[in-house]
């Protein structure tokens, strides 16, 4: 067996099975493929945690870093999508900040103007309704945590001080909860109105072509 087949020791670590690990990085460009990207680091490393291979308060900060950031991805994924449904050009710089209050209250607005546009039924409505209260109840969760998409990513702030007390701590379980609700919200609006669009396009289609 050569030294490609089986993983080598440097300083204590593992290196890589094999001598080139390649990836593509230009092949995903849209907030969707980032979107499903995160979501999936998210998933692995929540899970390799959950069954003992990672020291928890090791990988905390990383792991929830990616969690808030999916959140921030799916509002941006959906606005994006919801913008070309109700006409109106995506602005990044209007949505150029990591907060997601700012973020969820935009999609309120966005969502609102599909309703009237597309005359979307109570169900529908109903629905987000209730998921966008679970996603609200999370990302206030994440802004208590960390409001500017900051505190995950370094120890301490622009003054030097630490960015979380020495014996704060945050229940992982109770916030992947609350993180998957809001996936639900962020993943799959535009997925549901775009099946709206699609239905209301054709029968606009149908009934002009019947005169």
């Amino acid at each position: 067996m050569n030294s490609d087949e089986q993983p080598q020791k440097l300083g204590g670590v593992k290196t890589p099975k094999h001598s080139e690990l390649i990836a593509c990085l230009g092949w995903n460009h849209s907030f969707g493929h980032y979107l499903a990207a995160y979501e999936r680091a998210v998933e692995v490393l929540f899970k390799s945690i959950d069954e003992g291979h990672q020291a928890i308060d090791l990988i905390a900060p990383p792991l929830l870093f990616l969690m808030r950031h999916s959140m921030e991805l799916g509002y941006k994924f959906s606005l994006w999508e919801l913008h070309r449904m109700n006409g109106e050009p995506y602005d990044p710089k209007a949505y150029k900040n990591h907060r997601l209050d700012q973020l969820h209250e935009a999609l309120q607005t966005q969502h609102e103007k599909a309703v009237k546009k597309y005359d979307l039924p109570d169900s529908h409505v109903d629905n987000f309704v209730e998921y966008s209260a679970k996603t609200e109840a999370g990302l206030k969760q994440f802004i208590a945590l960390d409001a500017g998409s900051f505190n995950f990513r370094y120890p301490i702030d622009n003054t030097g001080k630490p960015n979380f007390d020495q014996n704060q701590t945050v229940d992982l379980v109770a916030l992947k909860l609350l993180y998957g609700d809001a996936m639900i919200l962020l993943r799959h609006t535009a997925d549901v109105l775009g099946e709206y669009v699609d239905i209301h396009n054709y029968m606009m289609r149908d009934f002009h072509g019947s005169f």
